[in-house]
């Protein structure tokens, strides 16, 4: 008899994680607006968020998960009478199942629920005592790798996390997504000049312009922009710029062009912008993957 080989072909792979914690916020916390070059998940145990991801807008309850792609600008709102619970990681990703997963949101089935449960019991369990995120964050920034601190003595830890979660978003792919983007006339407005602001990012467009656009006052826009992204109409506009730059330097665009390309005055200017947001010269993200410092 003759053994054929049948090679496995990983769909995915999570070869890294940032960060991996449970947390309770009481309602009407905001998380600040954040971009960073791996990729967050948010899970709702119980409650109500509000979570913006670029220009969307989600209101998520109990059994929802949001991935938020590298470079992705996201931020939440907790909108539930009680707080929400929240199941919170970031992590590098690699296979093709990672492009599936982009923007999407999930309404989880009671397995995948389950799967879940079984990486909250044994992280508890590995992890010890102590650590505990408080509702506004005091506990430190150490709290939030608090399930990750078993990697560096546990030797099959980190492959038995990774493994759970890698089963876990092989189970999303047999389920499909849902589209639960909000209806709220604020959360459209703000979707809609965000989609303003990318379809003119070779140019500068100005706020006067932006708002007119949308129908709604130069105040009105501002306030949007902080309530779902936490920073301004012009440093969102620069965040979407560089992000557009960093994939045309990476597909071999010269800096010149990539700067003309995307409407800064000169040269030098993008290059210190980017060097400012990224942590990299432009020069660099050509020759290597962004490693992104983005607040």
């Amino acid at each position: 008899m003759v053994w054929v080989a049948h090679p496995v072909k990983p769909q995915i792979q999570l070869p890294a994680f940032y960060s991996l914690f449970e947390i309770h916020y009481d309602r009407g916390y905001e998380f600040p607006g954040e971009s960073h070059n791996f990729w967050e998940c948010l899970y709702v145990k119980e409650g109500e968020v509000c979570v913006s991801g670029d220009e969307r807008v989600y209101d998520l309850g109990r059994g929802f998960i949001i991935f938020h792609k590298p470079l992705e600008l996201h931020k939440f709102i907790v909108t539930g009478e009680r707080g929400a619970d929240l199941f919170i990681f970031s992590f590098a990703a690699e296979g093709p199942l990672t492009g599936w997963l982009s923007e999407k949101v999930f309404a989880l089935t009671q397995l995948q629920q389950e799967l879940l449960w079984k990486l909250y019991a044994f992280a508890r369990q590995n992890a010890g005592a102590g650590g505990d995120v408080g509702s506004d964050g005091a506990a430190g920034a150490d709290s939030y790798c608090r399930y990750l601190k078993p990697f560096g003595r546990l030797p099959a830890y980190s492959q038995t996390v990774a493994s759970l979660l890698e089963l876990f978003m092989l189970s999303l792919a047999e389920t499909g997504s849902v589209s639960s983007v909000s209806s709220d006339p604020e959360a459209v407005l703000f979707s809609h000049a965000v989609n303003y602001l990318n379809s003119n990012i070779h140019r500068q467009p100005s706020v006067p312009e932006t708002a007119r656009f949308c129908g709604v006052s130069e105040s009105g826009l501002k306030r949007l922009f902080d309530k779902y992204a936490g920073i301004s109409v012009h440093k969102y506009l620069l965040k979407l710029k560089i992000k557009a730059a960093v994939q045309l330097l990476e597909s071999g665009q010269t800096v010149s062009r990539t700067a003309q390309e995307l409407g800064f005055n000169t040269q030098s200017y993008f290059s210190r912008a980017f060097k400012r947001e990224t942590g990299l010269a432009p020069s660099q993200a050509q020759k290597k993957p962004v490693k992104c410092r983005l607040p």
